[in-house]
């Protein structure tokens, strides 16, 4: 008898010990995939990912998915000030229509938005470019928790993009590992976005510059549209399959860019993002062009963007509003009731957004083309800007 006692603790002692490694080794896997695998380059796109999940629960009415069109052409803090209603650009430079439902899944686990708002250009692209491109997928998984939903969600991506594996997916230090040297370097920052949040900028992101911009072609207004590809439609249908199944109201929109008959392969794209607006008809789904709207809006090109597909904060206040006013009067969300920690967190963001729009301005001045967005740091700098600190200071410290 005492030497069964003997061998049943013996097997619950290396029982323990495993369960105990196996966490530790998840844990470590979690932490060195939020902090140290994450590209320089695209270290604010994750912050913005991150920070939605800071937001109180079901305090989002509008969530806008997309690619760098979505963070650079539209404002929450400013469409509130003007709308009233709560909204966050769920955006990833680069980010094709396989983002769009992992993005959007990512964010029913805090949020039930009444509205979601999808940048359709994110399925105009090739389709070696759209089977091919992951980083923006491996920033959304790096957000999720460990679940057996991740899992699902890792072995759809695997189907619809060529270069990951389902392990990757949902470990994604598997494919990040190489970054973890050099964020070892920017730990304390990283620490620090953890520590941050609810975040008062609200997911913007911006460069400060105007370009010397040939005027947008009358070629680009055209409504004709030219297929996608059968894979990529697949993708996009899927998508909409999805949103149907979620009951979610939904409206595509195509943001608006300076187009010209010297860039051939955009003019495509513009062509098969019209094409996607059909699709979604025939889901029953509302699109708005804003391209065809681009003087409507009162966009300029050689003072409101900072190259030929993004507008700065200038052009940036300019598509919210019209935008804005479409969601408002045309999809109809209103004012969103908040309570009063919630409404105030979105009042300061005003306040912040206004400090950013001076920054831009002066740093537009002064000729220094800067990336500024969801940080810390910057946030930092338009609390000075804020309290009264001269705008100027704060700008010379940029390169």
């Amino acid at each position: 008898m005492p030497e069964n006692s003997d061998k049943k603790k013996l097997t619950i002692r290396r029982v323990i010990a495993t369960v105990t490694m196996v966490l530790a080794l998840a844990g470590s896997l979690v932490f060195m995939e939020l902090f140290l695998c994450i590209p320089d380059s695209q270290a604010l796109d994750q912050n913005r990912v991150l920070m939605l999940h800071k937001e109180p629960a079901n305090t989002i009415d509008v969530l806008l998915i997309g690619s760098s069109a979505t963070y650079s052409g539209f404002s929450s803090a400013y469409a509130y000030e003007k709308f009233g209603f709560t909204s966050w650009p769920y955006a990833i430079g680069g980010g094709t229509c396989t983002m769009w439902k992992p993005a959007l899944q990512d964010t029913l686990r805090t949020q039930r938005p009444k509205l979601v708002v999808v940048d359709v250009f994110g399925g105009g692209y090739e389709r070696d470019m759209i089977a091919t491109r992951s980083s923006q997928l491996y920033l959304i998984m790096n957000s999720m928790p460990l679940s057996a939903d991740k899992v699902r969600l890792a072995k759809e991506i695997n189907r619809n993009v060529d270069n990951v594996s389902v392990a990757s997916m949902v470990f994604p230090f598997i494919k990040c590992h190489s970054r973890v040297p050099i964020n070892m370097l920017r730990l304390k920052e990283r620490l620090e976005v953890e520590r941050f949040g609810p975040s008062p900028l609200k997911g913007v992101e911006t460069r400060t510059r105007t370009r010397n911009l040939a005027p947008v072609d009358a070629v680009s207004f055209t409504e004709e549209s030219t297929p996608l590809d059968e894979e990529t439609e697949r993708v996009v249908r899927e998508f909409m399959e999805y949103c149907k199944s979620e009951d979610l109201s939904v409206l595509f929109v195509k943001y608006p860019t300076v187009l010209t008959q010297q860039d051939p392969d955009e003019l495509l794209v513009n062509l098969k993002a019209n094409r996607i607006c059909e699709i979604a008809e025939e889901y029953g789904y509302p699109s708005l062009n804003m391209q065809k709207s681009f003087h409507e809006i009162g966009l300029k090109e050689r003072e409101d963007y900072y190259n030929h597909g993004h507008t700065n904060v200038r052009g940036q206040k300019k598509v919210t509003e019209f935008l804005g006013s479409y969601i408002q009067n045309t999809m109809h969300v209103g004012p969103t009731e908040l309570d009063d920690s919630v409404r105030a967190e979105w009042d300061e963001s005003i306040d912040y957004y206004n400090a950013l729009a001076e920054l831009t301005e002066e740093l537009i001045r002064q000729g220094k083309s800067e990336s500024i967005g969801e940080s810390p740091a910057l946030a930092s700098d338009l609390k000075r800007i804020i309290d009264g600190e001269d705008v100027k200071t704060i700008a010379d410290k940029y390169n």
